[in-house]
């Protein structure tokens, strides 16, 4: 219960978290995807090394995977308890600052609906971290092929990116985006 009302930023920190992780790996393999998780990680010869624990033990991965869980609750990179537990390892979210800073200022967006309409403007808002058509659509409690509309005029614009991920095409704001949407969010000052 006390998770409940912070679940859906903290689901989008984590999912994001996990994007960019899987780019990472694809990417570069294991040395990327381990070379900013966090300090005290290191990957070398196909083993990975965590610095500054506790216990001493190994975890033979070898054949088994490895499970990676982000947590917005870690602050530092925890294995297994024992080595007979399945090879995991939890580790610090990125992302994890947005989510208990202060609330956002309600942003009057009244010009920025005039310009791109209601629709494409709550399209564009979501669109800080990437996101696939589908789950722009579940948000929004519409369509995919609503949303589909709307995301070729915004991609077409220069208003959102879009990359393939898999078999998911992510869709983010661009600079372009990002700049309409701080503009939006200033106050307006009058000449007088």
């Amino acid at each position: 219960m006390a998770i409940e009302p912070v679940w859906p930023q903290m689901r989008l920190v984590l999912e994001a978290d996990m994007t960019y992780r899987a780019r990472q790996l694809a990417l570069g393999g294991a040395r990327l995807l381990f070379a900013d998780m966090h300090p005290n990680l290191r990957w070398q010869d196909g083993e990975l090394y965590i610095r500054k624990m506790i216990s001493r033990h190994r975890v033979a991965a070898s054949g088994r995977g490895l499970l990676l869980l982000p947590s917005v609750f870690a602050h530092k990179p925890a294995p297994p308890v024992s080595p007979d537990e399945p090879p995991s390892l939890v580790y610090p979210s990125r992302g994890v600052a947005t989510l208990w800073g202060s609330e956002t200022p309600t942003v009057d967006t009244t010009a920025l609906v005039s310009l791109l309409g209601s629709s494409r403007t709550k399209l564009l808002s979501l669109l800080e971290e990437p996101l696939p058509t589908v789950e722009l659509a579940r948000r929004l409690n519409v369509t995919p092929s609503a949303v589909s509309q709307h995301l070729r005029v915004l991609h077409s614009t220069g208003v959102v990116t879009r990359t393939r991920d898999g078999r998911h095409v992510l869709y983010r704001r661009s600079m372009l985006g990002d700049r309409l949407t701080t503009t939006a969010a200033r106050p307006r000052t009058h000449d007088t």
